[in-house]
């Protein structure tokens, strides 16, 4: 019985992910057909004060910010489906171990354990802050 239910996880797996991905997808779709929109509106409205063109600027930067995330989670789902068609999904790719699967139900696409996720970020943010001091 258990077997036959790790036999199944790849495809329940791949299902769960597919399913993410597809919301994800529309959650794009939507937000590029509201940023036409509103790009639309202020381009036909031609007279605009300061005002309009602040909530526009503003509105558009939002919405750029807001498919810029969902695009780059997009990204790392597919990176995930990739990565169970490989055999190496759920496995941390710095140190081997496994994921856990509550960080897997969290963060679908995690590619490292909590451990090793500490550690890049700390990695990271030394990187940045050393490339601030260089500016």
């Amino acid at each position: 019985m258990e077997n036959q239910a790790n036999e199944r996880r790849p495809e329940v797996l791949r299902t769960l992910l597919i399913g993410r991905r597809s919301t994800l997808q529309r959650e794009i779709d939507h937000l590029i057909a509201q940023h036409r929109d509103n790009h639309t509106h202020f381009r036909d409205n031609s007279v605009l004060d300061v005002e309009d063109m602040s909530l526009r600027d503003a509105t558009g930067a939002q919405q750029i910010a807001l498919l810029e995330a969902r695009t780059q989670e997009r990204i790392q789902l597919d990176e995930a489906l990739r990565r169970l068609d490989e055999g190496t999904y759920g496995i941390c790719e710095d140190c081997d171990a496994p994921i856990s699967p509550a960080r897997l139900r969290a963060l679908p696409f995690a590619r490292r354990c909590v451990s090793c996720q500490e550690q890049y970020e700390l990695f990271e943010n030394i990187m940045r802050r050393e490339d601030r001091e260089e500016m």
